[in-house]
């Protein structure tokens, strides 16, 4: 008893580790397509973002955009109004008229450092006159050698309109935008008027610092910085660009802890986390369901296919018992109708002696039966061959076994060179009888009987196909014919046990091979014998 119960367990512990294996299996599978969701998920985000940002950034540019103008059209006009002062021929009345009108000017935009005016290039006037603008007095704009502060002016004269120069540190103090506008009196260039505008000022009245969770930066073509964070170019941003009258500045704005921390963060992925979660909890129940329902299954199974196994095993033993039992009272049967018939010859009518006759018949069909069904059950009983044999012995057997039925139908048969073959004598030379027989039986009334046999190769197999001339079989009967106790013929016709290919089939696919057919009604029909290649050979014969 403890050897059984050994047996039991290792099956039971088996079914236990593959439970937890396919659990692991499921585990994983939800978790990669989890990722997968999650990954997904925020991609669509960042797009959605990215979007936004978009939004914001044209907005933001706008703002700053119409700032910018602002503050531009104040210089286009202040350059109108110098013009016509300078027409008059005299700074007399510029002289005057000036404070007045930049003090107009001054108030109307925050931020103004200053409002400067230069006859020849130099500056004369500047507005308001605190001491930090009144050290541009006299200073020479042609011959500034500041960074490009010369190259502003003669941009201007070369347009004849208004020239904006990088943010740069002013001479006041301060980072400002400082902006030129060369003023002619007819094609003469009489000189230049300027402004200057903090920085600071001008992005605070557009209102992009207020861009909360964003970081920004803003550069001008050459690549200085003009405001914001520098670093907000490096993390990808949404680009804007901000077209000025010379140039143009870019616009970048991304969040704070860059697009794939702010994808993957938030109430929205905390809830689908928590949603696949409770979902893969969910799956891992089912299947821990599911297989401990096909575990019981397969324990309902096993224990059915064991009583079925004995079962039939027992079956198998009592049809091969009853069925060689029944040989002898059938022996008996003949062997007593025989001596009824030759002890009472002479009494007998002619009737009588067909009636005798007709028992001895069924009595020796009976006996064939009972003979074919112990070779049919026995099958599978008999050793399976540890060598390779060759073929043609196996044939030999068959053709002594059938020498009268071959000489009373005067049929031909032709031997090809066979190969040897993983089988044994007793099953293959059965299979060979059965298909000789079976050709001989039905055979065309219109000629002898012709038999070819012959050998190939296939894969990992050795087909010998049997061919002859007879009668052919009709494509929808191929399955038929290897069943038991099917006939497609009478009794009459063609007397047999209806066995002969049903025992073959059986005995080749023991042996791990098969039988096919091929056939054409009224031209004959091709049994094809699918054998195992022997497993010593290496290489398989071509």
């Amino acid at each position: 008893m403890p050897i059984a119960g050994g047996q039991h367990s290792s099956p039971t512990k088996n079914r236990k580790r593959q439970i937890v294996f396919n659990l692991a299996l499921v585990c994983l599978a939800w978790l990669g397509l989890s990722l997968w969701v999650l990954d997904f998920y925020a991609g669509y985000r960042e797009t959605q973002m990215r979007a936004q940002a978009s939004a914001l950034s044209v907005s933001a540019t706008g703002a700053l955009t119409n700032a910018l103008n602002q503050r531009l059209a104040l210089v286009r006009g202040l350059a109108a109004f110098v013009a016509v002062k300078a027409a008059s021929g005299t700074t007399a009345e510029l002289d005057r008229e000036f404070p007045t009108f930049a003090a107009a000017y001054y108030q109307q935009v925050p931020g103004i450092r200053n409002i400067s005016v230069a006859p020849d290039f130099t500056v004369q006037w500047v507005y308001p006159t605190d001491p930090g603008n009144l050290k541009v007095i006299g200073n020479n704009i042609l011959e500034d050698k500041r960074p490009g502060f010369a190259e502003v002016v003669n941009r201007s004269i070369q347009t004849r309109g208004l020239a904006v120069h990088e943010p740069v540190e002013m001479i006041q103090g301060g980072l400002g935008l400082l902006a030129r506008h060369a003023v002619f009196v007819g094609d003469r260039p009489w000189g230049a008027v300027g402004m200057a505008f903090n920085m600071s000022s001008l992005l605070e009245s557009s209102r992009i610092g207020i861009l909360e969770g964003y970081a920004w930066g803003l550069r001008s073509a050459a690549g200085s910085l003009v405001g914001g964070d520098s670093k907000v170019f490096a993390m990808e941003p949404v680009t804007t660009r901000i077209d000025l009258p010379d140039g143009y500045w870019d616009f970048a704005l991304a969040p704070l802890s860059g697009w794939r921390e702010a994808a993957t963060t938030g109430a929205e992925m905390t809830a689908l986390r928590l949603a696949l979660l409770i979902l893969g909890c969910g799956l891992l129940e089912l299947a821990w369901l599911q297989m401990r329902s096909r575990d019981t299954l397969e324990k309902l199974v096993e224990s059915r296919t064991r009583a079925l196994s004995a079962a039939n095993s027992e079956l198998e033993r009592f049809s091969f018992i009853v069925a060689h039992d029944l040989q002898e009272p059938l022996r008996s049967i003949i062997s007593f109708s025989q001596l009824v018939e030759r002890g009472l010859n002479h009494q007998l009518n002619d009737e009588q002696r067909q009636w005798l006759s007709g028992l001895g018949i069924a009595a020796r069909l009976m006996k064939s039966l009972l003979h074919d069904v112990q070779i049919y059950l026995g099958a599978s009983s008999v050793p399976l061959p540890k060598r390779a044999i060759p073929a043609a012995e196996a044939l030999g057997i068959a053709q002594r076994k059938l020498s009268g039925q071959i000489a009373k139908t005067k049929a031909r048969i032709e031997v090809e060179p066979l190969p040897q073959v993983w089988a044994d004598h007793h099953r293959l030379g059965e299979v060979f009888t059965a298909l000789i027989s079976n050709a001989l039986e039905y055979c065309s009334p219109e000629r002898p009987p012709h038999i070819r046999i012959s050998a190939r190769y296939q894969d990992n197999f050795v087909i010998i196909d049997i061919a002859d001339n007879g009668l052919g079989i009709e494509e929808s009967y191929f399955d038929r014919i290897f069943e038991v106790f099917q006939r497609l013929h009478a009794r009459s016709a063609h007397p047999g046990t209806g066995m002969g290919l049903a025992i073959g089939k059986k005995m080749i696919e023991h042996l791990g091979g098969t039988i096919r057919v091929r056939s054409v009604v009224g031209e004959g029909s091709v049994f094809s014998v699918y054998l195992p290649v022997d497993p010593a050979q290496n290489e398989m014969p071509r």
